[in-house]
C-alpha cells in the first residue's frame, strides 16, 4: 500500500511516498480504509522533532484517519466490516489504517469523512478544552488562531456552549471575514500593538472569562493582559515553539488560572461523549467543519508546506 514515511526527522523534503506492506490488525483492533486523513500540527512536530512526544522511526505521520472497516482483529465482535467510522490511528497518511476498536467511533450517514476527520484530535481538543476550562453561560471567551483547526470549531463551539462574546484572533488581515463567518463576535489582529487594549474595550474593560491558548511567547505573556478576575487560560500548545514567560505577580493581582491542556490525558469515557456531542453538533448542521485545504495522499508535502506559511483555513485533509 502508499504510505507517507519519515526516516529521519527534518525539513518537509523527509516525507517520502514509499510503497509498504498492508498492516494485519492484532487482537482488539481494525483495520481501517482510509477515504481522508487529518493533519495536524503534532504530525509536523513528530516530522519535526519539536513534538514533546516523539514516536519510533521509521513512521507512517498521522493520528486521524475516517473510513470503512476493512478487517477486525481477534476479540472484536460489535464492529461489522464495512462499517463507516473515524478513529484516533496509527499512521493515518496511508492507504489503510490500524486503530484500538476502543477508539473508534461509527459515524451516522448525515457526517461526512471530511466533516468527521477532526473529531479524534481537533475537535476533542476543542470542546475538552472549553470544557476544562469551566465555561459558564455568559462567559466571554478569547480564542487564539482562530483560524486554524481547533481554533475554527473552539470559536463555533464557545456560542453553541453559551458564551456570550466570543473573540477570534489572527495574525493574517485575508483571514478576518473568515473568522466572522464562523460567528466570532469580535476578530482582533495580534501584529497590532494595542491588541490586548482592544480585547479589553470588547468586553467592557473587564477581560475574557476563557482564553484558549496555543501561541506561546510574547503573546502567550501578553494574554495574561486580557483575562478578567478568576479567568483561565487554557494552554494547550506553543506554535512559536517560544516559552510564555510570566512573574506570579501576574497572576496573583486578579487570580488568574493558567491551565495545560492535553487532550490525550482525558480518559477514554470523556473523549467518547466528546466525539458524540460533536458528532451531534455536526449532524444537526450547528457546527461547520471547514475544510478549504484538502490533498491528495501523495500530496502531503504540499500540505504541511501550507500549513506551515500559514495559507489554511480551518481543517487541512488527506484524500485517497
Amino acid at each position: 500500500m502508499k504510505a507517507i514515511r519519515i526516516q529521519e526527522r527534518g525539513a518537509i523534503d523527509v516525507m517520502k511516498v514509499t510503497e509498504i506492506e498492508r498492516p494485519q490488525p492484532a487482537q482488539g483492533q481494525v483495520l481501517i480504509k482510509v477515504a481522508v486523513a487529518g493533519i495536524n500540527y503534532a504530525d509536523i512536530g513528530q516530522r519535526t522533532g519539536a513534538y514533546p512526544y516523539l514516536m519510533p522511526l521509521p513512521l507512517t505521520l498521522g493520528f486521524e484517519a475516517a473510513g470503512v472497516i476493512e478487517e477486525v482483529g481477534a476479540g472484536v465482535s460489535e464492529l461489522s466490516l464495512g462499517t463507516r467510522v473515524v478513529s484516533l490511528v496509527d499512521g493515518g497518511y496511508a492507504e489503510y489504517a490500524l486503530a484500538n476498536a476502543t477508539d473508534i467511533i461509527v459515524l451516522p450517514e448525515a457526517v461526512s469523512f471530511a466533516e468527521a476527520v477532526m473529531i479524534p484530535v481537533q475537535g476533542q481538543t476543542a470542546y475538552l478544552a472549553l470544557q476544562a476550562a469551566r465555561l459558564h453561560q455568559g462567559d466571554q471567551v478569547l480564542v487564539h488562531s482562530a483560524a486554524g483547526g481547533v481554533g475554527s470549531i473552539a470559536i463555533q463551539l464557545a456560542k453553541l456552549l453559551g458564551a456570550s462574546t466570543v473573540i477570534g484572533t489572527t495574525t493574517s488581515a485575508e483571514k478576518v471575514e473568515y473568522i466572522r463567518s464562523l460567528g466570532a463576535d469580535v476578530v482582533i489582529n495580534t501584529k497590532d500593538a494595542s491588541w490586548v487594549e482592544q480585547v479589553l474595550q470588547a468586553t467592557g474593560g473587564r477581560g475574557v472569562d476563557v482564553l484558549l491558548e496555543t501561541i506561546g511567547g510574547e503573546i502567550g505573556q501578553q494574554s495574561l493582559g486580557c483575562i478578567a478576575p478568576f479567568g483561565r487560560m487554557m494552554v494547550y500548545g506553543t506554535l512559536t515553539g517560544a516559552p510564555t514567560l510570566f512573574a506570579a505577580q501576574a497572576l496573583t493581582g486578579k487570580c488568574i488560572s493558567v491551565i495545560g491542556y492535553n487532550t490525550n490525558i482525558q480518559s477514554l469515557a470523556d473523549q467518547m461523549h466528546a466525539s458524540h456531542e460533536l458528532l451531534k453538533y455536526i449532524s444537526s448542521k450547528q457546527l461547520h467543519v471547514i475544510h478549504d485545504s484538502a490533498f491528495p495522499l501523495d500530496r502531503a508535502v504540499e500540505a504541511h508546506q501550507a500549513i506551515q506559511a500559514g495559507k489554511t483555513r480551518g481543517k487541512v485533509i488527506l484524500t485517497n
